[in-house]
């Protein structure tokens, strides 16, 4: 079982765990761990998490672009609770929050060793905008 909720000042700690863990020790990129340890909240309009036995397992937050658009960031999720229908989850609670700020556009950013950030943005009916080097960009219109 998981519970999904508002980031807590007291996830901290977990959520930079996941975000290291995810990106830098399953992912091997490196050169993103101090950024990733400098956790700055206000960069995001809302972060959620998801968390089982405790612990936090998953996030999902956005950012405001500009009034129309809002970005996904920090959609990550430990490989062992992936497949499970939490990334689905999160993506709904936040796409709620989203449309009730009246966006128009959601864009994704995410890297081609993501694969299954990938997969994810293709399942729920994103639309890759655009490809350089290792980075893919999508949108999603709502």
């Amino acid at each position: 079982m998981y519970e999904l909720r508002e980031y807590d000042i007291k996830d901290r700690e977990q959520l930079i765990k996941l975000w290291l863990d995810v990106c830098v020790e399953e992912h091997g990129f490196e050169e993103w761990r101090e950024g990733m340890g400098m956790l700055d909240e206000s960069e995001y309009e809302k972060i959620l998490v998801a968390i089982a036995n405790g612990q936090v397992i998953g996030s999902m937050a956005y950012k405001k672009i500009d009034e129309e658009i809002a970005e996904l960031k920090r959609v990550y999720l430990y490989p062992e609770h992936r497949g499970k229908g939490i990334a689905k989850k999160l993506y709904e609670a936040i796409l709620e929050i989203i449309k009730g700020k009246n966006y128009k556009k959601i864009l994704a950013e995410t890297n081609e060793n993501f694969v299954s950030g990938i997969k994810f943005y293709y399942k729920n009916n994103f639309k890759l905008k655009s490809k350089d080097n290792e980075t893919y960009v999508f949108s999603l219109d709502i």
